[in-house]
């Protein structure tokens, strides 16, 4: 499996992020389109066989996707506190996303310990 340049690869999460995070400020914010957008980046991710990839590699990646689950979760507390009704459902949608991404990672965590115990 070709693995992508993690720097680039991120980039592209970050610049979805970044948009989605626009629906809690007065900017003409687009979630009804950016979500979709992170539900596809996310199936990628979850494409990749992670747990196989070299230590350093995956270090960083977990660093990468730990900081992007902690930018969900603070765009989401920023919703919760600014209240907006319009943008109810995408927090919701938001809020699923970021249990999906904790659940996933914890079993990402399991499938590599075991990886590495088959391997030693």
């Amino acid at each position: 499996m070709e693995y992508p340049e993690l720097e680039s690869y991120f980039q592209k999460l970050t610049d979805i992020t970044d948009r989605i995070a626009m629906m809690n400020n007065h900017f003409d914010a687009t979630p009804e389109i950016d979500i979709p957008q992170l539900s596809e980046f996310y199936n990628d991710i979850q494409s990749k066989d992670w747990e196989n990839t070299d230590r350093e590699y995956y270090e960083l990646f977990t660093s990468y996707f730990t900081f992007h689950v902690k930018t969900v979760e603070e765009i989401i507390q920023e919703a919760r506190e600014i209240l907006n009704p319009e943008n109810r459902e995408y927090v919701k949608k938001l809020v699923s996303h970021v249990r999906n991404s904790d659940d996933w990672f914890v079993n990402l965590k399991k499938k590599r310990k075991l990886a590495r115990i088959q391997v030693a």
